[in-house]
């Protein structure tokens, strides 16, 4: 049989959530049928899927149950060894404790698998050394960044820091602000854009994957002109809502779409990379409650390319 303890990263869990991690493979009415069995028990014992995991606790389960990439925790894997992971691909950290990591995404750099790529900041993470890993949990962001945007990336590096910040997200507790380039010179220089947007399930590449919509969700961005050219300029944005793509959607909305954005109207620009910079947030720390701000500086190219414009 195989035995596993719980640590202080199962604390807390249900038991068939925890199973479900740890066997992805098997449906949950197998994994039900097992706990009714007594196949799977806890310290010895038949339990039911709903039980409070507690660390310490013992689960044992036979081993033709356990798929041999959830028997142990996830191995590191070096980031040199795929084809993307050049050093102006590697993001930097900006702030890290035991619960919480802030790094600066670079543009083009994904931050979870998909086609075309397979280098991204979970393989990234995959290859350092820090961070709680167990059979069911690994360091993982708590939010997502467009793989053209570059900027601030959240990230949670224990079982509660990941739980406190995905809370402090959904519960807007979380401060963004942005800069972008975008086309033309808004007028006027300071503003709000305040617009429904419309998730499209079956958007294609390159088709905008959200819509200004009366059936939308609300949503709102305000923003200010840093500087201008004579066809460009760059923004300062601040997000109220964080909805998919907000950001994108409602500068194309109101015809100032982010240069080099064309699934938002901008003219066409080769690679994967756009003017959509993460610059500062705040947020609470998730085992303290403390209030933290972070910054990353606005990139070069930004302002090179408000002057080109």
């Amino acid at each position: 049989m195989h035995d596993v303890e719980m640590t202080a990263a199962e604390d807390g869990q249900r038991l068939d959530r925890y199973l479900r991690k740890l066997l992805p493979e098997t449906s949950l009415g197998a994994i039900f049928k097992m706990l009714r069995r007594g196949i799977i028990r806890v310290d010895g014992k038949k339990a039911k899927e709903n039980l409070r995991l507690v660390a310490g606790m013992h689960v044992t389960l036979p081993p033709s149950a356990i798929p041999r990439s959830s028997a142990q925790p996830p191995k590191s894997a070096a980031p040199s060894a795929t084809r993307d992971s050049s050093s102006e691909l590697q993001p930097t950290i900006v702030h890290r404790d035991d619960d919480l990591l802030i790094v600066v995404k670079p543009a083009g750099l994904a931050v979870q698998p998909g086609s075309g790529h397979d280098y991204h900041v979970l393989a990234w993470l995959d290859g350092q050394p820090f961070g709680t890993r167990t059979a069911t949990y690994r360091p993982a962001p708590v939010h997502r960044l467009d793989r053209g945007t570059s900027g601030l990336l959240v990230i949670g590096l224990s079982p509660i820091g990941s739980r406190s910040l995905a809370d402090a997200f959904r519960e807007d507790q979380v401060q963004k602000s942005y800069v972008a380039v975008v086309e033309g010179v808004p007028k006027p220089p300071r503003g709000t854009i305040e617009a429904p947007l419309l998730l499209r399930e079956t958007a294609r590449a390159h088709q905008p994957k959200v819509l200004v919509d009366d059936l939308g969700k609300h949503a709102r961005t305000d923003y200010e002109v840093l500087e201008s050219g004579r066809n460009r300029a760059l923004l300062q944005l601040t997000l109220h809502t964080g909805r998919t793509h907000q950001i994108r959607a409602h500068l194309g909305h109101v015809g100032h779409p982010i240069v080099g954005d064309r699934r938002y109207g901008a003219a066409a620009r080769q690679g994967h990379v756009f003017f959509l910079h993460a610059c500062e947030l705040t947020l609470p720390h998730p085992t303290n409650g403390k209030r933290l701000t972070f910054q990353s500086e606005i990139p070069d190219r930004f302002r090179a390319a408000v002057n080109l414009g």
